[in-house]
């Protein structure tokens, strides 16, 4: 029978494999049953070294997003469901709102017109207008930057 392995170096195995944000972490290492003190010495050890750190993970995680034409609410709604706390989403999306060179707008806009030609084969404008707001909102974009880039297309 095989050894259970200890918690720092399942948390390890884990993180050598990819990111993890530090509730995910937890969340496995609770799955795996160790105990309470355990899981938190394990924690405070990975963030000594470095291994675990939810700034950068929620800063690459929201760039991900954005790279693949996600707006801002998916972004938001990806960091939660990563356990990333909601101040810590604020800053790391304020950040990437200043430094990023493509605005949500541009974004959308860019979604929209990607899909164009699938939106085209729609003969009514009202349902095409209507297909648009929806793809975009299941893109994480707001109803304004939204409406924003459909007029932008002149959809």
């Amino acid at each position: 029978m095989a050894q259970k392995k200890t918690a720092m170096e399942y948390a390890i195995l884990l993180l050598g494999l990819r990111a993890y944000s530090t509730a995910e972490l937890k969340k496995k290492l609770y799955a795996k049953e160790y105990s309470t003190a355990e899981i938190s010495q394990v924690i405070q050890e990975c963030t000594r070294h470095g291994f675990l750190n939810d700034e950068h993970y929620a800063e690459n995680l929201a760039a991900a997003v954005y790279a693949r034409g996600g707006g801002k609410r998916k972004a938001i709604q990806k960091l939660r469901t990563k356990g990333i706390d909601s101040e810590l989403i604020k800053e790391t999306l304020a950040e990437k709102e200043d430094g990023n060179v493509m605005t949500e707008l541009e974004a959308a806009a860019g979604a929209l017109s990607r899909k164009a030609s699938a939106f085209a084969r729609e003969p009514d404008p009202r349902k095409r207008r209507e297909k648009a707001l929806r793809f975009l909102a299941g893109r994480g974009f707001s109803a304004q930057v939204a409406y924003e880039a459909l007029r932008k297309l002149a959809m």
